[in-house]
């Protein structure tokens, strides 16, 4: 009865308070350096969420819950001041918590609550809030404080990866199978925690165990990671194997207790075992008709020699089956097919191989592997006549016009086609092109020879030949201005090529003139310095002016005796 009475009278006074903060909420107000002040916290320091509205350390689940309220008057205790307290557990689907609880304060100013968290449970696990009111000298002063509620150190994930850290489901026997575990913790402090790691096979017999000690847990959530490796025998039973995780607040021999629920994976163990690597196609970009290598790297796994055959696609359609003998455990081997393109239409092909699986082979997820596209783009054949140019666009009958035409292949393979010339509609002539290669262009050179040709203006155009499958054909002709051609003026008319041939003649002729006379006069310089130079000076008089008061006889006879 007296226990009755007691919470009967403790409801009425939280509800009396909480009455008088709603009735009193125009004058409710937060804490403030000067005047009335109310500070929520926890025990777990040193982050204990003190400091208005400042958020505690984690709670594990089970703890015991201790919420303090410092009450204070200009920085001193008040003593006796009610508090009221309301606590929210997280919001979920299931059910949401909500209680009430009141305490006095004692001498230090300080009142408190505590309550423990409930075990695993969805209601549970997530943020808790919990508020405090208090009235001081009519003024209703509010703090709030809130809390993380969950597993302290948790494994939020287990996987089994390969010696590279990528996830991998299958293992073979004397190999080793990599574990890693990623780590949470929500506390504001980094936690030590105890790892341990056991494998077991099909039949539940323990194949190997790891442990590390004192493995630092970073706080506030961020997620760490931790790996071992461990060995799987060559005695162990092939199928499905199993990896169990926990972790420990310490060593168990020190007292360690969990701080999680353990966590597992299920991976195999396997004795024959091959798989495709690898599936390279080269080129990737290729012109209808031309072929693609695909080389395809395969891998025994297993601990038997074995011999396979492999088929690769492009697409869903077979390509070629090549096989593979004898091949030895843990080695790898690279075979090449070659893709003839002629059948298939333009667009984009995917490549894959598959290797038939072995007697015994459990795990075939690896034999089937699709890597690369293939373009294949229809191969253009297009011809074409970029200009057409004469020497002249006027000449008399009977002369002899250059007509200069560039042919070019825009096409994807190397073409031979004629290229032909017409005045009008009349054939100048033909000429041949071989084997022009894509994007190349040649000069063609056509003389037409006027002599029949009746005066008129002329339109000159080339055409070349269509090539086969050539779809474009707006390019192959080509149509150039005018010429004119007029009949030569009456009287003696002499052909272009035989005035520029005297020309010719004129100009050596005038050379040959040029040439005479220089050494005409180089011989009587030489002459004169003969006289005069050296040989004067050796005779010692000048010779020149005997021989001018000498009768030509006798010049001629001075000159043979000199």
């Amino acid at each position: 009865m007296n226990r009755r009475l007691k919470k009967l009278a403790v409801t009425l006074t939280i509800t009396a308070i909480l009455l008088n903060c709603t009735q009193t909420r125009p004058k409710l107000a937060f804490s403030g350096n000067t005047g009335g002040k109310i500070d929520l916290f926890t025990q777990k320091e040193p982050f204990n969420g003190k400091g208005l509205n400042i958020s505690s350390d984690a709670f594990d689940l089970g703890e015991e819950v201790v919420i303090y309220a410092l009450v204070t008057y200009n920085d001193y205790p008040e003593q006796m001041a009610s508090v009221a307290f309301e606590v929210h557990g997280p919001e979920n689907p299931v059910q949401n918590i909500t209680f009430y609880d009141y305490a006095q304060t004692n001498e230090s100013g300080i009142a408190k609550i505590n309550f423990r968290t409930g075990l695993i449970s969805e209601i549970n696990f997530g943020e808790w809030k919990a508020v405090g009111n208090v009235d001081l000298a009519g003024r209703v002063l509010q703090d709030f404080i809130s809390f993380e509620v969950g597993w302290i150190v948790e494994i939020v994930s287990i996987k089994t990866v390969n010696e590279n850290y990528v996830e991998q489901t299958n293992f073979m026997k004397n190999s080793f199978v990599g574990i890693e575990l990623t780590l949470r913790n929500i506390a504001m402090t980094e936690k030590s925690a105890t790892l341990a790691i056991t494998i077991y096979d099909s039949l539940n017999i323990l194949i190997d165990s790891a442990e590390i000690n004192d493995f630092v847990v970073q706080p506030n959530g961020t997620l760490v990671y931790a790996h071992w490796f461990l060995f799987i025998p060559k005695s162990t039973l092939m199928g499905r194997a199993v990896a169990y995780a926990c972790a420990y607040t310490a060593p168990l021999g020190l007292g360690g207790v969990p701080y999680c629920p353990k966590v597992s994976k299920h991976f195999l163990i396997l004795n024959r075992d091959i798989a495709i690597l690898k599936v390279q196609p080269s080129p990737t970009v290729v012109d209808k008709g031309e072929t693609v290598k695909i080389d395809v790297n395969v891998k025994n796994k297993g601990e038997e020699f074995e011999s396979f055959s492999v088929t690769t696609y492009y697409n869903e359609t077979l390509i070629g089956t090549l096989s593979i003998i004898d091949l030895q455990p843990s080695l790898n081997a690279t075979i090449s097919f070659t893709w003839n393109t002629s059948l298939v239409q333009e667009g984009f092909y995917q490549i894959s191989a598959y290797a038939e699986p072995v007697p015994g082979e459990i795990n075939v997820l690896d034999n089937n592997f699709t890597n690369g596209v293939v373009e294949v783009k229809s191969l253009v054949r297009d011809v074409a006549v970029l200009s057409v140019t004469p020497s002249t666009k006027f000449a008399y009958v009977g002369e002899i016009i250059n007509v200069y035409v560039v042919a070019k292949n825009e096409g994807g393979q190397a073409e031979s086609f004629n290229v032909t010339v017409y005045y009008d509609s009349n054939v100048v002539g033909t000429l041949f092109v071989d084997r022009l290669m894509p994007n190349d262009t040649k000069m063609l050179v056509f003389h037409w020879n006027t002599s029949d040709v009746l005066e008129d203006n002329y339109t000159l155009s080339a055409l070349a030949s269509i090539v086969p499958g050539e779809e474009n054909f707006g390019n192959n002709l080509y149509v150039d201005g005018t010429v004119a051609v007029a009949v030569a003026p009456k009287g003696w008319f002499v052909a272009e090529w035989l005035w520029r041939l005297l020309l010719l003649l004129l100009i050596l002729i005038t050379i040959l003139l040029v040439i005479w006379l220089y050494r005409r006069k180089k011989r009587k310089e030489t002459r004169e310095a003969f006289y005069s130079g050296w040989t004067a000076w050796y005779y010692g008089y000048d010779l020149r002016k005997k021989l001018e008061n000498q009768n030509p006889k006798q010049e001629c006879n001075i000159t043979q005796n000199i």
